[in-house]
């Protein structure tokens, strides 16, 4: 079922837009095109396409989960400026798909629509979308993903389209060589223990990618909440195949993972928390020393060497 803006969020959009059309709202600040993205990792990605002819202003920073995410005023009035609007799609912000799809189509794009549709996994039964949003977690996904908003960049900006589209080619190429670099890596760890259990089921295109058995307590949105059934599954699962860490994300709520904990230790199995993981938002600049995990690929690094250092 599709998810609705509030009515008064709506009327605010539609005002604002009406206001724009007759006033003229500038598309660029200093010559640059003014870019708004809902996600830290699709603002990235815009940043590393767009360049220098871009000001991209991001509207969900660290720590802030899509998923459950509503627009403020000052976000419908940074879209509503917007000269190009870029999101991830596939109902990731689920509470915005009506912003997007009808009051905004016109300059609204969906990274994920650049993605084949035989790349991309379902969701679970009853959680309402028809994939699995979680995209960049498939590094090589992701680099597919790059290509809507160099084609968007370059129709909207057509005197900067070279620009774009010789960007858009290097941050491919990086992003190819990353995913050799995370393939290599978690390879290390042995088969047995190739297991990642964290909040929720956010690492789908991660365990196919890359030969990881992913498990997460809630569904693949974090609006449903894992219950005593799924937290007792998981502490069986868990103490059986001794598995040594789970991990907590920056995005969710810790309790769940604690709970799993405790509940593992009660059964005589010391599991250990292996750490936060970024999923569905990227970190701050200087969080975590040796990491810039305010870039996508610094983010991708960090979880990837935190994956490593406990369940080796």
């Amino acid at each position: 079922m599709k998810t609705t803006l509030s009515i008064a969020v709506l009327v605010l959009a539609m005002g604002l837009l009406s206001s724009g059309c007759k006033q003229g709202v500038t598309p660029a600040t200093g010559g640059k095109l003014r870019v708004v993205c809902t996600t830290t990792m699709v603002g990235d990605m815009v940043k590393r396409v767009g360049g220098d002819r871009v000001d991209v202003k991001v509207i969900m920073g660290p720590g802030v989960d899509p998923h459950t995410y509503k627009p403020t005023p000052g976000d419908i009035a940074d879209l509503s400026g917007a000269a190009i609007v870029f999101y991830n799609g596939l109902h990731l912000e689920g509470k915005m798909v009506d912003l997007f799809e009808e009051q905004m189509r016109d300059k609204s794009h969906a990274v994920a629509a650049a993605v084949p549709e035989s790349r991309l996994l379902g969701w679970k039964a009853g959680e309402g979308g028809a994939h699995d949003p979680h995209i960049w977690f498939d590094v090589s996904i992701w680099a597919t993903a790059a290509a809507a908003v160099t084609e968007h960049l370059s129709a909207k900006d057509t005197a900067g389209a070279a620009v774009y589209k010789a960007n858009g080619a290097a941050f491919v190429a990086s992003l190819d060589a990353l995913h050799a670099e995370v393939k290599a890596k978690l390879a290390g760890i042995p088969r047995k223990q190739r297991v990642l259990i964290t909040s929720h089921d956010a690492y789908s295109y991660f365990g196919q990618a890359y030969d990881i058995d992913v498990r997460g307590l809630q569904g693949i949105s974090t609006e449903t909440e894992a219950g005593l059934r799924e937290i007792n599954q998981a502490a069986e699962f868990i103490v059986a195949g001794k598995i040594k860490a789970v991990f907590v994300e920056s995005s969710v709520s810790p309790k769940t993972i604690e709970r799993v904990i405790a509940d593992c230790r009660a059964r005589g199995w010391d599991v250990k928390l292996g750490g936060e993981l970024y999923s569905d938002a990227m970190g701050g600049a200087g969080e975590h020393k040796g990491y810039a995990v305010e870039t996508y690929e610094g983010m991708v690094r960090y979880n990837v060497d935190t994956i490593v250092a406990a369940l080796k």
